[in-house]
C-alpha cells in the first residue's frame, strides 16, 4: 500500500492549495462530527474494513498551506472491497459520494475547484457542510508484487479493469477540516451634524429680499 502513498499526498497538495484556505490555518473537523461521518461512511457503504480516524498534519506544499485535518482512511485490496454493485472506479466513486452526500454533505461552486481526475486510477472530488469542506481521494492500483497476466498488460501499461480484485489495492482518505471564517464588514454610519453652512441664503443676495421676490 505504501506506493499509493505519494499519490495520495499530491491530492492533498492539489487541494489544499487554494488561495482561500491558505489565508489561515485550517483546524480539523471536530472529533465528535468525524466520528459522526465515520460512522455514517462505515453504514452507508457495502464494504469492509471500516475507515480509520487520524488527525494529520497538511503535507509540506509551495502554497503556505499548513494546520491539520480528521482523515477517515480504509485500504484494501479487490477482494474485500468490490462487488455490491463495485466493478470500477466510477462505482466506487459513486458509492463513496453517495454515502457523504446521505450523510448531508453536499457539493457546491467552491467545492468544485478540487474536483480532480487527472491521473489514470485516481479521483479528487469535495464536497461542503456546516463551514466544513470534506476533500476524498480514490486510488486504486495494483497490489506490490502481484504479477499480471500477458492480456492484463496493452502497451506496455496494466489495465487495472483486467487484474483479478485479489491483485487490486483501493485506498481512499476522506480529509475533513474547518473552512476559515470570512471577515464580517459591518456598515458604519457615522452621525453627520447638521450645518447651515452650505445651505442656500433665504434672500436674493442681489436685493436682500426675503425669498428673491422683488
Amino acid at each position: 500500500m505504501a506506493r499509493l502513498a505519494p499519490a495520495l499526498v499530491l491530492g492533498g497538495i492539489a487541494a489544499f492549495g487554494a488561495p482561500e484556505v491558505a489565508a489561515d490555518t485550517a483546524k480539523p473537523l471536530p472529533a465528535q462530527d468525524c466520528q459522526r461521518l465515520r460512522l455514517a461512511l462505515e453504514g452507508n457503504l457495502p464494504f469492509g474494513p471500516g475507515f480509520r480516524r487520524l488527525v494529520v498534519q497538511f503535507p509540506k506544499n509551495d502554497q503556505d498551506v499548513d494546520g491539520q485535518v480528521c482523515r477517515l482512511l480504509t485500504m484494501g485490496t479487490g477482494a474485500h472491497m468490490e462487488g455490491y454493485g463495485i466493478a470500477s472506479l466510477k462505482d466506487m466513486h459513486d458509492k463513496v459520494y453517495g454515502a457523504l452526500t446521505a450523510a448531508g454533505l453536499a457539493a457546491t461552486p467552491e467545492t468544485a475547484r478540487f474536483n480532480e481526475t487527472s491521473r489514470h486510477g485516481r479521483e479528487v472530488f469535495a464536497l461542503f457542510k456546516d463551514n466544513a469542506i470534506c476533500v476524498s481521494t480514490i486510488v486504486v492500483g495494483m497490489v506490490p508484487g502481484a504479477i499480471p497476466a500477458g492480456s492484463t498488460v496493452k502497451d506496455g501499461k496494466v489495465m487495472l479493469s483486467k487484474l483479478k480484485p485479489h491483485q487490486r489495492e483501493w485506498w481512499i482518505s476522506i480529509d475533513c477540516f474547518l473552512v476559515p471564517p470570512k471577515p464580517q464588514v459591518e456598515a458604519v454610519i457615522e452621525d453627520v451634524q447638521e450645518s447651515n453652512e452650505d445651505a442656500l441664503p433665504s434672500g436674493n443676495p442681489a436685493t436682500g429680499l426675503e425669498g428673491g421676490k422683488p
